[in-house]
C-alpha cells in the first residue's frame, strides 16, 4: 500500500505536488510522506457526506488505463 493525497485546489490557487510533499515532510516522519498526490475537481461523497475513497481510487485507475 502507498500513501496518497487527493487535493481539491481552490479556484485560482497554484499548487504543485512537491509543495504538498514538502509541507507534510516538515510535520510528519519520513515514512509518512506521500508518494502520490492527485489533484481532483471534487471529492465524491455519499448521501451522508462521507468521502467515497474507493471511488477516488477507481477514478485514478481509469485515468491511467
Amino acid at each position: 500500500q502507498r500513501l496518497a493525497a487527493y487535493v481539491v485546489p481552490r479556484r485560482g490557487a497554484s499548487l504543485h505536488a512537491e509543495d504538498i510533499r514538502a509541507y507534510i515532510h516538515q510535520r510528519l516522519a519520513r515514512f509518512a510522506v506521500l508518494r502520490d498526490v492527485y489533484f481532483v475537481p471534487d471529492l465524491p461523497r455519499n448521501a451522508t457526506g462521507k468521502i467515497l475513497k474507493r471511488e477516488l481510487h477507481e477514478r485514478e485507475k481509469q485515468k491511467s488505463a
